[in-house]
């Protein structure tokens, strides 16, 4: 037996109020959900948004002309 402590009531009716609804046990229900969270987290911890690259400090920013082997020849040579 496991033991949920202090969830939000309110919450905890609604998820009660849709498992009934498919005809779910709330233990059933509850395992379905963590397992949907646990493949999101997984899923997301994958995937990687080429856009948000850009936003990173010291990636090419959009518009800019790419001079990696100048910065890189200033960078160690001087």
């Amino acid at each position: 037996m496991i033991v949920i402590r202090n969830p939000d009531k309110k919450v905890y009716k609604k998820f009660k109020q849709l498992a009934t609804e498919e005809d779910m046990s709330i233990g059933q229900a509850i395992t379905k959900a963590m397992i949907a969270y646990i493949d999101k987290q997984a899923s997301q911890k994958q995937k990687v948004n080429i856009k948000n690259l850009q936003k990173l400090e010291g990636f090419i920013k959009p518009g800019k002309k790419v001079t990696w082997s100048e910065e890189i020849d200033k960078s160690l040579y001087g």
